[in-house]
């Protein structure tokens, strides 16, 4: 279920809006970040978990169900072994009366035969009683279960429907993005989905000089239509990542390395989306990724410009998934 991931976006590291972020805040929304992700992980584990104890209720409900059968059928043959002793019973009980006339010196042999006959039958009832108690249980034990497993099955019915309308809510907003931004297409800027999110790629050529954090007019133009989008869709998170080549930066004064170029790069990003359209700004979220997590490991230049890229991240709420899960 790595749909679940998107809720991660939305406890994302926030940066300030301004070039300067302080180490403590920085360390606050990482640790958001990180609890953001103990709960998808939750969430995935709690989903599986659901789908399992589904599996082993309904394996119990049949093993239970066989069970049940073969107390009936057990419970139907002590019955009759215990209808044929009680016949035998009488039968004998008339044959004792009338021998008990005619031979009464024979009266103990048929007393004892009685004797084994009741006690047969006592035995029979004895059996069948446990097995009617055996048969209660049972029954009682495949009602709990039917009642969990149709709770379970409740549960993941509407988690699967929540995650059907994030799926379709993700795809119309993917299909909303590319006709905002199909102008740009084959100049760098790519609109894919992943993992129940809808990335907006752009390379540094579309947005930035060389070493530079400053958005070129053609970038620009391409922000401002993502921006009246992301300004009607109040609900989606967005997560923009700066990420640069592995070529150490070569410039001077506050950017000293990728690290730096790459959190300026994503802010410039973000100040431009708000200068743009009438958006929230805590849905907003400037990440640097330097060159660590790059497209192509080669060191081509192929591979180098691939990696010189901004990625805008859209990711739908899951509040409502996270609550259905913290009531169960």
């Amino acid at each position: 279920m790595k749909k679940f991931r998107s809720i991660c976006l939305f406890a994302a590291a926030m940066f300030l809006l301004s070039a300067c972020v302080t180490k403590q805040k920085y360390n606050e929304l990482q640790l958001k970040y990180q609890r953001s992700q103990d709960e998808l992980s939750f969430m995935t584990s709690e989903n599986q978990n659901c789908q399992k104890s589904k599996k082993d209720l309904t394996d119990r409900l049949s093993a239970m169900t066989a069970d049940m059968e073969s107390l009936c059928a057990d419970t139907l043959r002590l019955y009759r072994k215990a209808r044929s002793a009680e016949r035998e019973y009488e039968k004998a009980k008339k044959d004792y009366d009338d021998l008990l006339q005619n031979f009464a010196d024979a009266s103990s042999n048929n007393q004892n035969t009685i004797n084994d006959l009741i006690g047969d039958i006592d035995k029979y009832k004895d059996e069948m009683e446990l097995k009617e108690k055996m048969l209660s249980i049972q029954q009682d034990s495949l009602a709990k279960a039917r009642v969990e497993l149709s709770l379970k099955e409740q549960r993941i019915n509407e988690m699967q429907q929540i995650l059907a309308q994030k799926d379709s809510e993700v795809k119309a907003l993917k299909e909303k993005v590319s006709n905002a931004l199909k102008g740009f297409e084959g100049s760098g800027l790519k609109v894919h989905e992943k993992d129940g999110k809808v990335y907006v790629s752009m390379d540094d050529k579309l947005l930035f000089a060389s070493g530079s954090w400053n958005i070129n007019e053609n970038g620009m133009s391409a922000i401002r239509n993502l921006a009246q989008v992301l300004e009607s869709e109040t609900d989606i998170s967005v997560l923009i990542e700066g990420h640069t080549d592995n070529v150490p930066y070569r410039g001077s004064g506050q950017i000293k390395d990728n690290w730096d170029l790459s959190v300026m790069r994503a802010t410039s990003v973000v100040k431009a989306l708000l200068d743009n359209a009438r958006i929230d700004p805590t849905r907003l979220s400037a990440s640097g990724r330097s060159e660590f997590l790059p497209l192509e490991t080669g060191n081509s230049a192929e591979a180098r410009a691939k990696n010189r890229r901004t990625e805008i991240i859209l990711a739908p709420n899951l509040d409502q998934l996270m609550k259905l899960i913290q009531n169960n």
